[in-house]
């Protein structure tokens, strides 16, 4: 049998509930959910993007790899799941968003020399990179359009985006729009593709409302385009349709998940809310039936899953661990390190959820406790309730141990001394 090959959709800001309220306005991912391993309850290890990017993928918990708050570089010595594929001979694409790097004064990402053999990168359709391979295609293809956006030539010191780009942006028919290129570009890439090597195509969707512009500096999420959603909705229909034509579909995987959460009105002081990092995970694979899963599991274990889909082995130092196996470590951990923010780390387990927070310098850290079974909204903080005194003890052990856990230990000792 061929050896199988791979589609991976990844947001850049989309949270779970997100998908379940606007399921009705999203026939394709609601249609990938329904035939997929769907997980209900999937974390990513920070609410910036940067960090659980970067531990989606490589496997690794943010402690490990290194990117500890946006603008910080993967580290070299590390390895993606797209660099891993093309050493084990798989084509490798990527089309949109990567974003494990800094791109602040509209520098360009780039990607590692061994990561894609095909890569048109663009961090979202307002990011004025020469680089940015969206308005290379925007310009060519519709130049009013692209002058009516950008009028005059990007400036490094000046990356505020006014209003009036972020209208036009908006304004632009569904077939000019970021999201829509890149399912051409994918259905061009998978066409063109043929069956001498498998492949590993990655789509770096962006409906976050920033749009590849600079962060807003008062939170760490962003809220959601709704539009912008919709027209990666439409662009994952073309993706499947493609994959059907090319008869392709019986042995292609597809995984769709988030960079991280998007935020709700409301949810700018807590950075470490549900909606910020709890995501969609959806596995469709013809090799396993759909189901949907309750365990508490990280996109960190999005790597080592799609490495056991292709009989690819894993590095030693990867700490997430396959989905396919019916055994979860059932609880999540997800950590805030921003500069200019308070330190936050949340844990995951069962219907309970711990968020520990420093305060001032040398002072204990504070604690909040939300049941979740009771309090999806986390709108009744149980930290301080005395009927719940020993659940919070045994909530902030089980945070020490997890913290335990995710040490790196593959350093090999060499010597006794």
């Amino acid at each position: 049998m061929s050896r199988p090959n791979f589609i991976v959709a990844v947001f850049d800001s989309l949270s779970e509930v997100a998908c379940q309220r606007l399921a009705s306005k999203l026939p394709t991912i609601t249609t990938i959910r329904d035939i997929s391993i769907s997980f209900a309850n999937a974390y990513v290890c920070s609410p910036e993007g940067g960090p659980a990017r970067a531990s989606l993928f490589t496997g690794l918990d943010m402690a490990a790899h290194g990117v500890w708050t946006d603008g910080v570089t993967l580290p070299a010595r590390e390895e993606t799941f797209p660099e891993r594929f093309r050493t084990n001979g798989y084509e490798t694409w990527l089309i949109g968003r990567r974003h494990l790097a800094g791109v602040s004064n509209w520098t360009t990402e780039h990607a590692r020399p061994h990561e894609y053999s095909h890569l048109e990168w663009g961090h979202g359709p307002l990011h004025r990179s020469r680089q940015n391979a969206y308005l290379t295609w925007l310009k060519e293809i519709a130049p009013t359009a692209y002058a009516d956006i950008f009028p005059t030539q990007a400036n490094p010191d000046e990356t505020d985006i006014p209003p009036s780009q972020h209208k036009a942006i908006a304004d632009l028919p569904d077939e000019l729009s970021f999201n829509w290129w890149i399912g051409e570009r994918m259905c061009a890439q998978i066409s063109s593709q043929g069956l001498a090597k498998p492949f590993l195509g990655i789509a770096g969707f962006v409906v976050g409302q920033t749009m590849g512009g600079p962060p807003n500096v008062e939170t760490c999420t962003e809220g959601l385009n709704k539009r912008s959603l919709r027209q990666a909705d439409d662009a994952l229909e073309k993706i499947l349709r493609c994959l059907d034509s090319e008869k392709l579909s019986n042995n292609t995987s597809v995984t769709l998940t988030a960079g991280r959460g998007c935020q709700t009105e409301g949810d700018a002081d807590q950075q470490l809310r549900e909606t910020a990092i709890k995501v969609p995970l959806m596995i469709r694979t013809p090799t396993h039936k759909p189901q949907r899963i309750e365990s508490t599991v990280s996109t960190m274990d999005v790597a080592p899953t799609l490495y056991d889909l292709a009989q690819i082995s894993a590095q030693q130092r990867v700490q997430g661990a396959t989905l396919l196996n019916d055994s979860y470590r059932n609880w999540a951990m997800s950590r805030l390190r921003h500069p200019s923010h308070r330190r936050q780390t949340s844990f995951r387990i069962d219907q309970w959820k711990l968020v520990m927070a420093e305060t001032a310098k040398n002072a204990p850290p504070t604690f909040a406790l939300f049941d979740l079974s009771a309090d999806p909204d986390e709108q009744n903080d149980l930290a301080k309730h005395s009927d719940h005194q020993d659940t919070l003890e045994n909530m902030i052990d089980q945070m020490i141990d997890a913290r335990v856990a995710l040490e790196d230990r593959t350093e090999p000792r060499i010597a006794m001394f």
